[in-house]
């Protein structure tokens, strides 16, 4: 039976819904992510490296006090006055904005690993 191909996350244009929250569609879409509130650590690293990137992440808290001060005073689960500071570097594009229990709302990134797969 032949190995089955790893889809490739590619950027694509970001349209973050009414509240600010977007996920990318490739990111994550395989059936065995629906759900699912954890992924652990191992896990998530296997499954950027099978597909030759690398992330990292931007959180409202540190990025934009100010809007994460009024988001957890608020209670309102919007971010949409947010605006993720990208990494430095080339080549990131946005693979989803969304909350976390222990950090808030969060901003991942990612891009392509020079050479091909990690």
């Amino acid at each position: 039976m032949p190995e089955q191909m790893i889809a490739q996350i590619e950027p694509v244009e970001v349209v973050r819904d009414a509240e600010g929250w977007w996920f990318h569609p490739q990111y994550l879409a395989e059936p065995e992510f629906e759900d699912v509130e954890y992924i652990p650590r191992e896990q998530f690293e296997q499954y950027i490296a099978a597909r030759g990137i690398e992330v990292t992440f931007t959180r409202m808290e540190g990025d934009n006090d100010e809007e994460f001060e009024r988001y957890c005073e608020t209670g309102d689960a919007d971010c949409s006055r947010w605006t993720p500071t990208p990494p430095p570097g080339d080549g990131w594009f946005m693979l989803s904005i969304h909350d976390t229990e222990d950090d808030g709302p969060v901003c991942v990134w990612g891009r392509k690993v020079q050479g091909g797969a990690a």
